[in-house]
């Protein structure tokens, strides 16, 4: 089993670096334009870029672990690939609508909309560092980018087709995500039926950064699970 990991908008696979250094085999992807080309107009066409990747390096029995966007896409990839051994669902939702005036700031002002994505992107009151990581990681991706990631997840919708995914799913966020609310996460526990939800507590919307340890831990239960399946 190979956990591969998928970034959310605008990141890229130093999202994962405390997974990386936990899970040996794990691999994280970085989907197109995070940061080289062009990125992607849809969840469906990040999904298929995945699908892709999996059948040109030879990912035996992938279980991807999607963060917000990245979520999105596993959930796209899970409802195409019905014979998946399991997903992880970060803090994400079956439809993730974007607030309008955080969209319509990226063209306009990229830097001053990079620190507020930043901002949201963790627990009120965590680490300023952790701002600033984030934020210069965004950085690293161009605008246009980063706005058609955007435009993808507010057009994305599968709340009415996230209970065909029958492979068990680890849904995953923080108590206090500023980004994609606890509701999106119930919702998905309700609707997908071999789901299990976890809360972090005192985490925001990055979840595997801020509170890594019980993340980790959370993850390595769910892998050893699908083994006992297996």
């Amino acid at each position: 089993m190979t956990l591969l990991f998928i970034h959310g908008a605008g990141g890229g696979s130093v999202t994962w670096q405390l997974q990386l250094k936990h899970f040996k085999d794990a691999r994280a992807i970085e989907l197109p334009g995070h940061p080289q080309g062009s990125g992607c107009s849809t969840i469906e066409e990040y999904a298929q870029f995945v699908e892709r990747y999996i059948h040109t390096n030879h990912v035996n029995q992938a279980i991807p672990v999607g963060h917000s966007m990245g979520g999105a896409v596993a959930i796209e990839y899970a409802l195409r690939n019905p014979g998946l051994i399991g997903i992880v669902l970060v803090g994400t939702g079956a439809q993730l609508r974007v607030r309008h005036e955080l969209i319509a700031m990226i063209p306009d002002d990229y830097i001053e909309a990079s620190e507020m994505i930043a901002r949201l992107s963790v627990a009120p009151g965590s680490d300023p560092l952790m701002v600033e990581r984030i934020r210069n990681e965004l950085l690293k991706v161009k605008p246009e980018v980063v706005y058609g990631d955007f435009l993808a997840c507010n057009r994305f919708d599968r709340m009415n087709d996230v209970h065909r995914i029958s492979c068990p799913v680890l849904v995953l966020c923080g108590a206090k995500d500023q980004l994609t609310p606890i509701q999106y996460s119930e919702y998905l526990h309700q609707k997908i039926e071999n789901s299990r939800l976890i809360i972090v507590p005192n985490a925001g919307h990055s979840v595997m950064l801020e509170r890594h340890r019980e993340f980790n831990s959370a993850v390595q239960d769910f892998e050893h699970s699908l083994v006992g399946s297996h």
